[in-house]
């Protein structure tokens, strides 16, 4: 699949601010930065496709954005807790202060795409594809990464992640070194290549069957 590169996108186009409006999806235009908005579904809710667009402190109507594609689009402030995604796109995107929580992306591709200081906890992200892309300061309690594939790394920073679930995902290039856990669920023969700190190495070593002898 191609897409077009960022400064494509900006390509004599200016940021336009619109603020406090009443708009529906079909409205929203590209290179727009929508603030303190309510927006409506649109007349077709099957073709939900935007590009270069920042929703900040905007209220969506709707709940199902399936099939929907975002390419180079800015959520800050967002509440999307028990929203679905599925089968979407998106493609240097951006999750800021948003509230994910329960939120489904099942079957999704997302390539350098970061999601920062959010709540997904019980977030679903099953049998997606990821590429290059980071969470950062978010609470993941519960999240489902399972049969995910992943692309040239995905990183967890300062997140909470306990009883996360990758199970039937291969962790390769996978960066748990710098979040929190005290168990996760995996496949112990996709464990090869994953990114642990020493401290982590305790959580880890109970998923061989090993115990750790305080004597």
């Amino acid at each position: 699949m191609h897409y077009p590169t960022q400064n494509t996108l900006m390509e004599g186009k200016k940021v336009r601010m619109i603020e406090h409006k009443t708009l529906t999806m079909d409205e929203v235009e590209t290179g727009g930065h929508y603030k303190n908005c309510h927006l409506m579904a649109g007349e077709d809710e099957d073709s939900l496709r935007f590009s270069d667009v920042t929703f900040e402190r905007c209220e969506f109507q709707q709940q199902v954005f399936e099939d929907s594609e975002w390419l180079d689009c800015h959520f800050m402030n967002i509440h999307f807790a028990n929203a679905t995604f599925d089968h979407s796109v998106f493609y240097r995107c951006t999750f800021n202060t948003c509230q994910l929580t329960g939120t489904n992306f099942y079957h999704n591709h997302w390539k350098n795409t970061k999601v920062i200081d959010s709540k997904a906890n019980y977030v679903n992200i099953n049998d997606s594809t990821i590429e290059t892309c980071t969470f950062t300061d978010t609470n993941l309690i519960e999240s489902s990464f399972q049969s995910v594939k992943i692309k040239k790394g995905l990183k967890f920073v300062r997140c909470d992640m306990n009883d996360a679930d990758f199970l039937d995902t291969r962790l390769k290039d996978v960066d748990f070194s710098k979040s929190y856990f005290d168990s996760l669920r995996i496949s112990i023969e996709q464990l090869k290549g994953a990114i642990i700190s020493p401290l982590q190495a305790s959580v880890f070593i109970q998923f061989l069957g090993v115990q750790i002898s305080d004597d």
